[in-house]
């Protein structure tokens, strides 16, 4: 039974009553360090955090709030493991159909039943609004809001629900976009070309109006970051997962009702004309993003309640917030999948790799080629999977959650000349520093399902004994200075080589020495080569570096005549892709120095 919370106050005092939320009363600086302090709970597994005294603003601050997936569960009101039964409720909504049996049956009267909670309520003096500023009193200075790495280029409100509509009327939709802070009434919209808000800002010319509400109830908020069908807006999905009618006020514009609820709500106009360059910030990826140009909203009306929070979180490699959120959302994108191809056994986007760059698909395979169709169907099915690089497909009853398994798939099951489908000149991420071309670059199919039938007769037997020995190793590390480690895996099968970090080229160095000089009869099948900074006996380091490194339409290197194959995962230099490589993200060391000195002044548990 899920559990309606009416606004997120009551979501805090609900976790502070379950051990799940610490109150800090120490004094704490939104530069940087409410980012560490929030960055050692998160990796610690801890809770969600209050910070009551926040240096330069009267207001409260609320972070690592989807820290973790049991906090993501209580705001849902079942436990994770019970997520799927969303995403079924949602494959009904998109595609409607008659039941096919009991179960569906069972199903579909359940979601009618709940359907009732979708249409909004309306609230005409709310609670949004107990403060309001206009024109010249608008300042985002009020705002206690966060720099989260030391050379971000400044301020950025990283939990907005920015809330559009269509120039026709249809369904609001609402997303998150992170927003720099220009000045006091002027931030970046930084929307992505796929999502929600950029295709309604297609139908307008000039201005659009936008509003952007911080610190809803908590089942909004994972609305806004759910893959809602396009006919339906966030507001009625929320009201699903609630079993209780969101609240919402008229707002500023026509047609963009708020969170009645909300703690802080920003009105006014995108300039659709007047575009400024954003970043750098760091990000998902691990990285500082490059800088790109997106348009400028002038806030027109600021409103809050009394003694606001503000709501935030910060990005970097994973595990963040927003990677938490997408392993429970994994949860919910499965059952979606399913129903549009019932062969799809599972369903699982890698939170090591940027949390989408990498999806695991298990297959009831049932004819030759299978694995193929599945390729096709996950990077043309949702908008969510657009940006991802891999799809690897094994089958049933591999269990998704373990990389190990399904790399010793890979490893028994994927001959170079058979088993991958290399697509080139594909759109991609634009933060994806690996390809030449921001915005466009490879994607690679594997197919690694045990094969039958005629796939046999393409490739009568995997090249090379089903182990292998590990004498070369030594013979290539004296040999070839750049190469620094070997790990072998799966008996040898498969090689992670780290390389060093100076020689120009040497990651498709390291391949080609590799594939011609490694025996084929007693080497490894695969290698993937690594930079120095990655372990090569840690998945997560290669599911990492695969993500954010590679370009696969130009760093599979295949030995056509063995079926051998070798990616080069590691990182680019200007000559290489005419860009520059983004900077890794790294702790400021006073700031490091300074959260652990003032740990136990926090009040916090220990990490």
């Amino acid at each position: 039974m899920s559990r309606a919370f009416a606004d997120l106050r009551e979501f805090l005092a609900f976790l502070e009553t379950h051990g799940e939320l610490v109150r800090v009363d120490a004094e704490v600086d939104p530069v940087l360090e409410i980012v560490e302090i929030c960055r050692r709970l998160l990796h610690a597994g801890g809770p969600a955090v209050v910070f009551n005294r926040v240096k330069g603003s009267s207001m409260g601050v609320v972070a690592n709030l989807f820290g973790s997936e049991r906090r993501i569960g209580l705001a849902l009101g079942r436990p994770p493991e019970q997520l799927e039964a969303l995403g079924e409720d949602l494959a009904r909504l998109k595609q409607p159909q008659p039941p096919s049996g009991i179960r569906d049956l069972i199903g579909l009267v359940r979601l009618f039943a709940k359907a009732r909670f979708m249409p909004v309520r309306t609230v005409f003096n709310p609670p949004c609004r107990e403060t309001v500023w206009s024109g010249d009193q608008v300042d985002l200075g009020r705002l206690p809001i966060l720099t989260c790495w030391p050379e971000d280029v400044g301020r950025l409100i990283t939990w907005p629900l920015v809330i559009t509509q269509g120039t026709e009327g249809g369904p609001v939709n609402i997303g998150v976009y992170r927003m720099q802070v220009l000045g006091k009434n002027r931030v970046i919209m930084r929307w992505l070309k796929h999502r929600g808000g950029a295709l309604h800002a297609r139908q307008y010319d000039h201005k659009m109006p936008v509003a952007v509400a911080i610190g809803c109830d908590p089942a909004t908020i994972l609305a806004a970051v759910t893959p809602v069908p396009e006919n339906l807006s966030e507001y009625a999905f929320a009201g699903l997962l609630r079993e209780r009618r969101v609240e919402t006020a008229p707002g500023l514009y026509p047609g963009l009702p708020v969170p009645a609820t909300a703690e802080i709500v920003l009105e006014g106009m995108v300039n659709l004309q007047e575009l400024a360059r954003e970043g750098p910030f760091g990000d998902h990826t691990g990285y500082y993003n490059e800088v790109e140009s997106f348009p400028v909203m002038t806030v027109e009306r600021m409103t809050m309640r009394r003694d606001p929070l503000y709501l935030g979180t910060y990005t970097g490699r994973p595990p963040d917030e927003p990677a938490i959120l997408a392993v429970a959302l994994n949860r919910v994108f499965s059952p979606l999948i399913k129903k549009q191809f019932p062969e799809i056994s599972g369903f699982h986007l890698s939170m090591a790799a940027a949390s989408y760059r990498v999806a695991f698909v298990g297959l009831k395979k049932a004819y030759p080629g299978h694995g193929f169709r599945i390729m096709m169907a996950v990077w043309g099915f949702l908008r969510q999977f657009l940006y991802t690089k891999y799809v690897i497909v094994v089958d049933e009853g591999v269990p998704l959650e373990d990389p190990a398994r399904v790399m010793e798939a890979v490893a028994r099951n994927c001959h170079g000349g058979r088993d991958l489908v290399r697509l080139e000149y594909t759109p991609i991420d634009y933060l994806d520093f690996a390809s030449r071309h921001s915005g466009l670059g490879g994607k690679l199919g594997m197919d690694a399902t045990v094969k039958m039938g005629v796939e046999h007769d393409v490739v009568p037997t995997m090249d090379g004994p089903e182990t292998t020995s590990g004498v070369w190793v030594a013979d290539m590390v004296a040999s070839h200075g750049f190469i620094v480690n070997v790990h072998l895996w799966f008996q040898g099968l498969v090689a992670v080589v780290g390389v060093d970090g100076k020689t120009p080229q040497r990651g498709v160095l390291a391949a080609r020495t590799l594939l011609e000089q490694v025996d084929s009869q007693t080497g490894p099948r695969q290698f993937w080569i690594v930079d120095d900074d990655c372990r090569p006996d840690s998945w997560d380091d290669l599911l990492w570096s695969l993500a954010t490194r590679t370009d696969p339409g130009r760093d599979l290197i295949l030995d056509g005549a063995t079926g051998r194959f070798a990616m080069d995962a590691t990182r680019r230099t200007l000559a290489e892709t005419g860009r520059l490589w983004g900077k890794p993200l790294i702790p400021d060391p006073k700031t490091v120095e300074k959260v652990t000195r003032r740990w136990s002044e926090y009040g916090l548990p220990p990490v």
